[in-house]
């Protein structure tokens, strides 16, 4: 009966797995329909449950909102801070930030709602909302100044190298799809090289040529092509 009891989710664990449910679900929605066009109603009738549930949880569609840009923020900071430990160049630990954000941003278990609708925030979300982002974007810059001063990046201002970088990540969540012909693992990696490759003091002479090859063994890379083109290209019809 202990071991039972021990095998059983409490409520407060329970309870966290449904607001994490709500909140995927809301992000989702946010992502693909926009802020605006999406309504309490149609989160909560994709997940089967009464708009009275979804406030047990979240007080309103713009507490959504604010739980959903907290997540992605504190998902880049988590990636920031394993970059930071790895030991690379600055180049490099910039890639494995921007690669391990995308990655976790895009996976299936995401909750990360995509960053340009910083607009609906509510006036003292936005305010605690781009005093971390500033924070973060700032701690990219210097990141970026490491890696001028040290030769793996090239002189440039740093603003608008990241700026420009995370304009690219920031829209990703808008038309990606999990299921697609790309995994999240290879997304992250292929769009992390692509974008630091402009900075590179010494960029590589290629890109991946076939992003849904990357992290895949040898013997299934054809089967695995083969399969995402199929998936990606209209058949023919018959004669």
């Amino acid at each position: 009966m202990a071991v039972w009891k021990n095998m059983v989710p409490n409520r407060k664990v329970l309870r966290e797995l449904k607001r994490e449910a709500l909140l995927r679900e809301a992000v989702a929605a946010f992502n693909q329909d926009g802020f605006h066009a999406t309504s309490l109603d149609d989160i909560a009738n994709s997940l089967g449950v009464t708009k009275a549930a979804l406030y047990r949880y979240f007080p309103s569609k713009h507490a959504l909102l604010f739980e959903a840009f907290n997540e992605a923020l504190k998902v880049a900071f988590e990636s920031l801070d394993r970059a930071q430990r790895s030991g690379g160049n600055a180049l490099e630990r910039l890639q494995l930030a921007i690669q391990g954000y995308l990655e976790v941003a895009l996976s299936e278990l995401s909750r990360c709602v995509i960053l340009t609708e910083e607009h609906a925030l509510l006036p003292e979300h936005r305010k605690i909302i781009f005093e971390q982002r500033d924070k973060y974007e700032g701690a990219l810059r210097d990141l970026v100044k490491e890696g001028i001063e040290e030769g793996s990046i090239v002189p440039c201002d740093s603003k608008l190298a990241i700026f420009a970088i995370f304009g690219a990540v920031n829209w990703v969540p808008k038309w990606y799809r999990v299921g697609g012909a790309w995994s999240s693992e290879q997304l992250a990696k292929g769009l992390s090289q692509l974008v630091c490759r402009s900075i590179s003091a010494t960029p590589i002479p290629r890109l991946p040529t076939d992003i849904a090859l990357l992290n895949l063994p040898e013997t299934e890379a054809p089967v695995r092509a083969a399969t995402a083109r199929s998936a990606v290209k209209p058949k023919k019809s018959g004669n």
